[in-house]
């Protein structure tokens, strides 16, 4: 949360920096032409020229963002340090000659061209817009175009600065497809319990006696409710942890209680089996509602991704000053590229190509659960053989 926090302040800070070098820029622009404007230069003229040339450069090569000087048929004439970098190569004159339509995706080129229409052709002051830019290495990049027409030398010249927003582009992206996740995932059970009570309530009006369907209906709306109940809880949880508002109410209890609690809703189903071992006797200071979310959640992972598997065990002991409790499956296992995303906010496996469900935040609201009680969690897993999620905190 304090790294979106800081990646939020610091896209404020350069979006102030970008106009604040605009407004400079636009200055010392307007400056230059009021002085060549003039057909004879006197001597002090000529000094508060060059001084503003040499100003103009300064903001030009300092400037932490990437900036270019353009013509009118796109070629880049000048580039700053930042603008070298930011494509990846390590001098200007990798740069300068080429055309900046040579950096841009075939499907972007549209952009530029509608840049370079705005500025020269309808002679609009300044434009601005989002585009990509493809770097050396191949790899692209989302970013913020900014661009101010300046004269220079009688040839009208474009002054452009960019930014890169690839990270907050893919932030926004997430959000994006959260919230459709989010939109269906809250719709699919609500309308099976709505279904369900409408069919129940028809029969109970219906019918005196109590039958195995009205037992069945009613089953199923509990079930669904708490499928909606869970889905809220993680939008809830998700939300305080982003505010920094998760408390924990912190008691004594036995692993256990919270084990035993944990499974319960699965060892109903006899197609399941689950094991706890170790020291199950041990007792730790913790949120027992929270410590009992987490297994309940790696419990719920481990029968909806290895469901042709039945049984599942969760060892218990010490490690040192911690506990550490672990949820084991017999499952197809987790791909090595894919194991460092895991408790990342909206990550949603998805085995096969097959649809999941979920919101993509229960292994990242696990991983904050624990780590606000100074513990750690991590997984390990093999193809084919199965994954191990564990976690410690302090006993």
């Amino acid at each position: 949360m304090e790294e979106e926090k800081s990646g939020l302040t610091n896209g404020t800070n350069l979006a102030e920096k970008l106009k604040a070098e605009i407004a400079g820029l636009k200055i010392e622009n307007q400056r230059l032409k009021e002085l060549t404007a003039a057909t004879q230069f006197d001597l002090g003229q000529r000094l508060d020229y060059q001084e503003s040339q040499d100003r103009f450069r300064a903001v030009f090569e300092s400037s932490r963002l990437g900036n270019k000087i353009i013509a009118a048929d796109l070629k880049i004439l000048q580039v700053n340090p930042a603008m070298v970098a930011l494509l990846g190569y390590s001098r200007k004159e990798d740069i300068i000659g080429t055309r900046i339509l040579d950096y841009s995706p075939l499907d972007q080129r549209k952009h530029w061209e509608m840049l370079q229409e705005k500025l020269w052709k309808k002679a609009s002051p300044s434009f601005s817009l989002e585009t990509t830019l493809l770097k050396k290495d191949g790899s692209v990049i989302w970013c913020h175009v900014t661009s101010i027409l300046f004269k220079d030398k009688g040839e009208t010249l474009g002054y452009t600065i960019i930014e890169n927003i690839t990270e907050q582009h893919q932030l926004r992206q997430q959000k994006e497809e959260f919230i459709s996740v989010a939109s269906h995932e809250l719709k699919t059970p609500l309308t099976s319990l709505k279904a369900g009570l409408q069919l129940l309530n028809r029969k109970v009006k219906g019918e005196a006696v109590i039958t195995a369907k009205h037992i069945q209906l009613a089953q199923s709306a509990v079930t669904f409710s708490n499928k909606l109940g869970h889905l809220v809880d993680d939008l809830l949880n998700s939300t305080k942890i982003e505010q920094g508002q998760l408390t924990l109410n912190k008691s004594r209890f036995k692993l256990s209680e919270v084990l035993d609690e944990c499974c319960m809703h699965i060892t109903l189903d006899e197609a399941y089996y689950m094991t706890n071992k170790g020291e199950l006797s041990l007792e730790v200071v913790a949120d027992q509602q929270k410590i009992e979310q987490v297994l309940v959640n790696l419990v719920n992972n481990a029968v909806k991704y290895a469901p042709g598997f039945s049984r599942n065990s969760h060892p218990c002991g010490r490690s040192g000053k911690r506990v550490k409790v672990s949820v084991t499956d017999r499952g197809k296992g987790i791909p090595p590229e894919k194991l460092p995303e895991v408790f990342k906010r909206y990550y949603r496996a998805n085995p096969e190509g097959k649809a999941v469900s979920g919101l993509g935040l229960g292994l990242y609201i696990c991983s904050e659960i624990v780590s606000r009680h100074g513990g750690e969690m991590g997984v390990e897993s093999a193809v084919g053989q199965g994954s191990t999620f564990w976690f410690t905190i302090p006993i």
